[in-house]
């Protein structure tokens, strides 16, 4: 009784797994989105119509029908019309470097404006002009020569 449960349990479980057909197809969607429509090459195969598009949509979910994993297909779809095809090719060569350069700089730009704000909120205000006792008198001067005229329009 034993013998055939075991043979039982191990037949089931060396059987391949159908995907389930709700994430296989959300999965396609997904692929959809990160392919290019061959036929222009203008817009990605989820949004396009056209029979190239469609026809990319049928061998995207034969592939994965057939067990391919997201890279492996995007693999085969590279391998067939080249990084052309992906809607976001991988950074590579110059363009990292490129890349890599434009995101130090922006961090040093950040750096340098945060060490600057800081440093300018700890300054102390500046003093207050000390007054002298000449420019104590010329507005002495000034704000009577000032009320002499308001007297003299009223």
């Amino acid at each position: 009784m034993l013998l055939p449960s075991l043979v039982l349990l191990a037949l089931t479980a060396a059987a391949p797994q159908q995907p389930d057909a709700a994430a296989m197809e959300r999965e396609a969607r997904r692929i959809e989105a990160m392919l290019i429509a061959p036929c222009c090459w203008t817009q990605p195969v989820s949004q396009h119509q056209s029979q190239a598009s469609d026809e990319v949509k049928r061998q995207v979910r034969a592939l994965l029908t057939a067990g391919k994993s997201r890279q492996e297909v995007l693999d085969a779809f590279v391998a067939q019309y080249g990084q052309r095809i992906l809607a976001e090719p991988p950074v590579r060569g110059a363009g990292g470097v490129l890349y890599g350069g434009l995101a130090v700089a922006f961090l040093l730009t950040g750096a340098a404006l945060v060490a600057w704000v800081r440093r300018a909120s700890r300054r102390p205000p500046a003093p207050a002009a000390a007054a002298s006792p000449g420019a104590a008198a010329a507005d002495a001067a000034y704000a009577a020569r000032l009320d002499d005229e308001l007297r003299d329009m009223d």
